[in-house]
């Protein structure tokens, strides 16, 4: 299936967007509606789904024609429960279960991320952020709100708060925004700019300098971000002046970002793309004085690419991100057999529905290391040092398939064996362990076999039911040093391991044995697709 349905929810309006996607997104139809957020989330929900099965038909679809569901909705919110916490602009909104309520009634995976986010994903995918490992999209429309792309990942935070650029606070006082005076946010959002240009002009009128706006009749209230921009492109100094400040405020914020992250690119949407020569003379000059050289010689701050479409893309690259599909691929992460797996876990142990985006962020991980001739290590102990030697068994041979390969000739040996995902159980070595453990500290012994079997690119599984095995930690830490990629698999609150990993995958319990119970089907369904995505040729 290559169609899917996207959704929009914002406090004004909504809309439902069905594209199909193959070798690129191809939008085919949209509704919009107004929210009448004042309603309630009950009457908003019946509305978005109504207008959901109302662009399928007049599509001719049905539920069966669609492959996923992705939501864009504002913050704050949980994504990887799929629930809208509490945004300001819904009323009523809180804590509601949207992709459970979307799943269950069209029959397919739902995902959620806050519109930052989602507007991040379409321009790294569609726009001017293509190509870049490392970007930051910047909203600077109502607000100023950022999405994080980090070594080829979304950056969401511990509470899905990563990217709120906005609350930066730029000087001890200054124009309010996100709450705070002297905020990034207030300094160059849409509202923020307004409310400096109208203090600019009262201070004009007051100094007996009436500004050319005024003077043409423009009441006060009047007075905006567009309208000021309008004068300026005419040449009119003032307005230009007004610009040139919000340029360097601009430049003030990034610079914090360009610091902190270290991106290829900056990608800035809305009010940028439209004055991007008004404001990147003084922004410029500001991110000269304020960068680390380094930093900034590595970046470019280019305006955004999909326009007024990236409303509509968002939802829809919100469900392929979930899917791990990257639309300008081809889709071949769109093996039904790898989806059928991945749904299947979930249909059988609903229990497991929290760990659904960290499953296929593994399986995302691990599949990208694998293309790219990277292999897998994998530790833990007791029962988890027999999961640790399960999952071995499971990638380096036949699982589901048989995985027949062909040698050169007909007499090779090659022509008896299977194809193989390379895998590690660094559990297994006895000699070496023992070795090791009678010359050095023995909670070393899975870090010193990750330092030598490890390379940048590969991926590292450790488990742990409580997340707190000392040994696996000092692996995940070794991991991480060298460059390797570390999932956890683990249990109860995820424990320290799951604070080092760049996954973490946390079963539900806290006794062991419930937790070793959950990792094996967990486990089983990342081998299944992997395998799937490899060999179901």
């Amino acid at each position: 299936m290559n169609t899917f349905l996207g959704l929009d929810i914002g406090g004004t309006k909504c809309a439902a967007v069905i594209a199909n996607v193959k070798n690129g997104i191809q939008l085919l139809d949209r509704i919009a509606f107004p929210s009448h957020a004042e309603k309630g989330p009950e009457d908003m929900i019946r509305r978005i789904i109504e207008s959901g099965d109302q662009i399928l038909e007049r599509n001719g679809l049905n539920r069966l024609d669609i492959a996923a569901v992705g939501v864009s909705c504002g913050g704050p919110l949980d994504s990887r429960t799929g629930r809208v916490l509490a945004p300001p602009n819904l009323p009523g909104w809180n804590d509601i279960p949207i992709t459970e309520i979307l799943e269950k009634h069209f029959g397919v995976p739902a995902f959620l991320q806050n519109d930052a986010n989602a507007c991040a994903l379409v321009e790294w995918k569609l726009g001017a952020g293509r190509n870049t490992e490392n970007m930051i999209f910047c909203t600077m429309g109502t607000g100023m709100g950022a999405g994080v792309i980090a070594e080829n990942r979304l950056m969401r935070g511990a509470s899905d708060m990563g990217g709120e650029i906005g609350h930066l606070r730029l000087t001890e006082t200054g124009p309010v925004g996100f709450g705070k005076a002297g905020s990034f946010e207030g300094y160059v959002s849409g509202g923020g700019i307004a409310r400096q240009a109208k203090e600019w002009t009262e201070k004009a009128i007051a100094g007996g300098k009436t500004p050319a706006w005024i003077l043409d009749g423009h009441p006060f209230e009047e007075i905006s971000a567009k309208l000021i921009a309008e004068y300026a492109y005419r040449g009119n100094r003032d307005a230009i002046a007004i610009y040139s400040h919000i340029g360097k405020m601009l430049g003030k914020g990034l610079a914090l970002l360009i610091d902190s992250f270290n991106p290829e690119k900056i990608v800035i949407g809305s009010i940028f793309a439209r004055t991007e020569t008004l404001l990147r003379p003084s922004m410029e000059e500001v991110l000269k004085e304020e960068c680390i050289p380094y930093s900034l010689s590595a970046v470019k701050v280019v305006p955004a690419e999909t326009g007024e479409k990236i409303g509509d893309y968002a939802g829809i690259m919100t469900a392929l991100y979930g899917l791990g599909i990257d639309p300008m691929t081809g889709g071949d992460e769109m093996n039904p057999v790898v989806q059928d797996h991945y749904d299947a876990l979930y249909m059988k142990y609903p229990r497991l529905q929290d760990t659904k985006d960290d499953l296929m962020n593994a399986y995302i991980a691990l599949r990208d290391s694998f293309k790219s001739g990277g292999k897998l290590l994998v530790c833990g102990n007791g029962g988890s040092c027999a999961d640790a030697e399960h999952i071995v068994g499971e990638l380096m041979k036949g699982f589901y398939l048989k995985r027949r390969v062909s040698g050169k000739t007909e007499s090779s040996p090659i022509n008896c064996l299977q194809g193989a995902l390379p895998a590690i159980a660094l559990t297994g070595h006895s000699a070496l362990s023992t070795a090791f453990a009678n010359d050095e500290d023995p909670a070393y012994v899975y870090a010193q076999q990750t330092f030598g079997y490890g390379r940048k690119g590969d991926v590292l599984i450790g488990i742990s039911t409580s997340g707190n095995a000392k040994n696996v930690c000092l692996a995940a830490e070794t991991a991480k040093e060298i460059g390797m990629t570390v999932i956890a698999l683990t249990g109860g609150t995820g424990g320290k391991l799951s604070r080092i990993s760049d996954i973490a995958i946390i079963a539900p319990g806290s006794c062991p044995a419930d937790v070793q119970e959950c990792h094996l089907p967990i486990y089983h369904a990342l081998c299944a697709m992997l395998e799937a995505k490899f060999f179901d040729q």
